[in-house]
């Protein structure tokens, strides 16, 4: 077998006055991306409220629904589930 390992693409830099080489991240996942932001700003509550109030929104536009109703979703998995993101909501009040 003859297989190739492939190399991590880099590009050129300078570092204390030197050129060096350096790789190239990979592109990140743009919901872990989402995600990531989300949890930074926003407490586990503050995602189970704005759950809350997306659910029950439709629209005049399909699309537009099907948006936020994948929005929806992710916000869910996000806090664990369906079952955490009531529990959360219960414990707002909503």
């Amino acid at each position: 077998m003859n297989a190739r390992r492939r190399r991590p693409e880099t590009h050129e830099a300078e570092a204390n006055g030197k050129k060096v080489r350096v790789t190239v991240p990979a592109n990140p996942d743009p919901i872990e991306t989402m995600q990531d932001a989300i949890r930074d700003q926003l407490s586990p509550h503050a995602v189970a409220a704005i759950v809350s109030y997306l659910q029950p929104v439709s629209t005049k536009d399909s699309a537009v629904n099907k948006e936020v109703a994948w929005f929806s979703e992710r916000l869910v998995e996000l806090l664990g589930g369906y079952e955490q993101q009531s529990r959360l909501a219960e414990e707002l009040g909503l």
